[in-house]
């Protein structure tokens, strides 16, 4: 989850100040001070209900694409969800951009539907539709009314069985991705360190390179090579498709079959997995941006991903530090001497290898100014790693997710990606049930634990960016203050462990002072030795 503060005015108004006059203790002249009614006894708290998970059916379809129906009868609405396991770390080295081309390529036409014809017949019933693509997956949702939801499958099947690839289309779209990167990207100020800090903080080009892709790869690209990663991922053996809303699996199956199964299958998917090294060491860049006016700072480390158990706390600790204004960033680095213009914290769910960033838009320039924010969010991180999260940051993070869950509950589109990006990345949409549970068996020890193992100095990742004639930071080497706090936990981890284990042993030593000493055998009456009385 990725959080964002941007205190740009702080707005406290004459409301506020009358509010002042019926704080506890405070009246004014005219009015006698109410009596204060007496404390009630506190009441033991209680854990809050969990949401219920969605309820899922599922088959598949016989050219191989797997199909999940979720039906939620509020409204009359269907969210149609195509998810393609294909994203830009599937992309061959100097073919960068292909997966991200193909989210606006789908709706160039396809044999039975002329240029962008999918977009306007689904707008015309009243639709919403997009799509969008990630390092992981490509996604393509309609929301859809209850009587278009045929037609929307059939425009669905149509593009996925006879896209037209030709030479004016992907000049087209060539031409708009480009675009698209010169406006997303290269003339907005500091954008692009975004993407620089990703590619310094993994090894793999797979991993690193940004999902739009490069002007230069787009340009090279002939159109042969567009038409071959589109027959190779673009099949329905790879695609996972989602309905949630007003159907249920004995009305979607027909209809299904009908449009979406004679989609031709083509060849299995097969995929290399992707190497990623640990962090061999702390490392630094710096990245002049000339429109920037003020610096910017992220610092970023390489993460489990989901499921592994230590994403979660990762996710509890982002929120900690960054969400909201209580949020620890929000004290240190506004309120205390202002800063930062704007920050974000958290992890940016990638699959198999994530990232977990601290970004924060300086509110001045300079050196100190560059160098204190970095020691502050270090020293946050660092007092998490020695002594936890309090109860009430824990409690406050845990209800942030699960009122996401609530959110996401309320969009059918937002739904129907969830289950599909499940399937796809998890291999089943009902691991859902574990995720708001696996929340909230995190506990304070859980976040420390992977403050201590994960964000440190020996594993991070530092860019500045400054603007153009601005001077950088050298890196150097790790600060004392930052040894002697990692010393400091590591003996205090260390006396952890010995008291655990002397308890343990104690433990051991009671019980085994409990039991009675096994009893002394009860002795048994033989008879009399019988004699000889042969002569």
């Amino acid at each position: 989850m990725n959080h964002r503060r941007f205190p740009m005015i702080a707005a406290i108004s004459a409301v506020a100040c009358a509010a002042m006059a019926f704080l506890p203790g405070q009246a004014t002249p005219a009015t006698k001070k109410p009596k204060r009614p007496p404390v009630a006894a506190a009441e033991p708290e209680k854990p809050w209900p969990l949401p219920q998970p969605w309820q899922v059916d599922r088959f598949t379809l016989d050219n191989g694409m797997r199909v999940l129906v979720h039906t939620d009868r509020s409204a009359p609405l269907v969210a149609v969800g195509l998810m393609v396991d294909v994203g830009s770390r599937d992309e061959a080295q100097g073919q960068s951009g292909l997966a991200h081309f193909f989210e606006h390529m789908m709706f160039q036409g396809s044999k039975h539907s002329g240029k962008m014809e999918h977009m306007r017949a689904l707008e015309g019933q009243g639709a919403d539709l997009n799509a969008n693509t990630s390092a992981d997956r490509t996604w393509y949702y309609q929301v859809v009314p209850r009587p278009a939801l045929e037609l929307a499958l059939w425009l669905e099947a149509d593009r996925f069985a006879n896209l037209v690839i030709d030479a004016a289309n992907v000049e087209n779209q060539r031409q708009t991705v480009m675009e698209e990167l010169r406006e997303r990207i290269e003339n907005r100020p500091l954008v692009r360190s975004h993407l620089e800090l990703v590619a310094n903080v993994y090894a793999s080009w797979a991993m690193g390179h940004p999902t739009i892709g490069s002007i230069e790869d787009l340009n090279r690209a002939p159109v042969l090579a567009f038409a071959l990663f589109w027959h190779r991922w673009y099949t329905p053996n790879n695609c996972v498709l989602v309905l949630s809303g007003d159907i249920d699996v004995g009305a979607a199956r027909p209809l299904v079959e009908r449009t979406l199964g004679l989609v031709q299958r083509r060849a299995d998917i097969r995929r290399q997995a992707v190497q990623e090294p640990a962090p061999t060491g702390h490392a630094g860049a710096t990245l002049y941006d000339k429109l920037a006016r003020t610096p910017a700072v992220h610092l970023a480390w390489k993460v489990p991903a989901h499921p592994d158990p230590d994403a979660y706390a990762l996710d509890l600790l982002a929120e900690v530090l960054g969400s909201g204004d209580s949020s620890r960033l929000e004290k240190r680095l506004v309120r205390q001497g202002g800063l930062a213009a704007g920050y974000s914290a958290g992890t940016h769910g990638r699959r198999d290898h994530d990232l977990f960033q601290v970004y924060v838009e300086l509110a001045e320039a300079g050196p100190a100014a560059i160098a204190e924010t970095k020691r502050r969010i270090r020293e946050e991180i660092l007092d998490i790693a020695a002594n936890g999260v309090t109860p009430e940051e824990l409690r406050r993070a845990q209800i942030a997710f699960e009122a996401g869950w609530v959110r996401a509950a309320e969009s059918p589109a937002r739904r129907a990606e969830l289950l599909a990006m499940f399937e796809v990345y998890h291999g089943d949409a009902d691991k859902l049930r574990q995720v708001l549970p696996r929340y909230r068996a995190v506990n304070s020890a859980g976040v420390q634990r992977v403050a201590r193992g994960w964000l440190t100095w020996d594993r991070e990742v530092e860019l500045e960016v400054l603007p153009s004639g601005a001077t950088a930071t050298p890196v150097g080497a790790k600060p004392d203050w930052i040894r002697r706090a990692e010393r400091g936990i590591a003996d205090a981890e260390a006396r952890r462990v010995a008291a655990q284990l002397r308890a343990k042993e104690e433990a051991q030593r009671k019980a085994a002072e409990a039991v009675p000493p096994p009893a002394e055998p009860t002795p048994v009456a033989l008879p009399p030795q019988a004699t000889d009385g042969a002569k």
